[in-house]
């Protein structure tokens, strides 16, 4: 990868805040792209959308490395992520189960509000889920990833008049203005070999150096989040 000069790690960050999709907020694209959780919809089975094992979406395995965000994960060796082929790299999805479906996914977002932290963006989602569904249960931890401090998050959620039960279970980082997010989405039945997946790929998680993306790719381009 190419290296490029800012005079200030602020000045680099400036120019993916651009790129941010919590930036385009102001641009009037409404609640999904102005909140830093995940969005209605995405709590209740129905991520990823069918075909997000195929391109353009790009088959992620082994140890991956996001430069741009600073951090490494190792995939589990029987499984294989994907991760959006449209913009700049933010992480993967890994889908568990199609039936019933289990997904996890890794995500890594530039913190475009200054002050949000890990149970703030936690409150979020909740808020997000309250619109339509129930929250049932929540647990709130604290949690150490890779010696940085954030908050693991196990929420239980019944969606409208369905009577089954999802299970998020999310850890969730907030370091120098960026959002790092590793997202369990599961049901009860399958809780407790899914969660062993999100433990291994905590357990490996790494912070790295970042490398930066040239500024004239980023001024046009949108950050691409985890297939979904």
């Amino acid at each position: 990868m190419t290296a490029y000069s800012y005079k200030s790690l602020d000045q680099y960050r400036a120019i993916r805040a651009r790129a941010s999709p919590w930036s385009m907020a102001a641009a009037g694209l409404g609640l999904l792209m102005s909140n830093p959780g995940l969005a209605h919809g995405e709590f209740c089975g129905k991520v990823p959308a069918a075909g997000f094992d195929h391109p353009p979406n790009q088959l992620r395995t082994g140890r991956y490395v996001n430069g741009l965000y600073g951090y490494s994960v190792a995939i589990p060796a029987a499984l294989s992520g994907y991760a959006s082929g449209n913009g700049a790299e933010r992480g993967f999805g890994i889908v568990l189960s199609w039936t019933p479906r289990a997904y996890l996914h890794v995500d890594a977002a530039y913190d475009a509000f200054f002050d949000i932290t890990a149970i703030g963006v936690h409150r979020s989602d909740l808020s997000t889920i309250r619109l339509h569904d129930k929250v049932l249960d929540d647990q709130v931890a604290g949690y150490t990833l890779a010696q940085k401090s954030g908050g693991r998050f196990v929420t239980r959620v019944q969606c409208g008049e369905d009577p089954a039960v999802f299970i998020h279970e999310d850890v969730i980082v907030v370091l120098n203005r960026e959002i790092y997010r590793l997202d369990l989405q599961t049901v009860p039945q399958r809780y407790d070999v899914d969660v062993k997946v999100l433990n291994q790929m905590l357990r490996s998680w790494r912070w790295e150096r970042l490398q930066p993306v040239a500024p004239q790719a980023t001024d046009s381009s949108r950050d691409a989040a985890p297939p979904r």
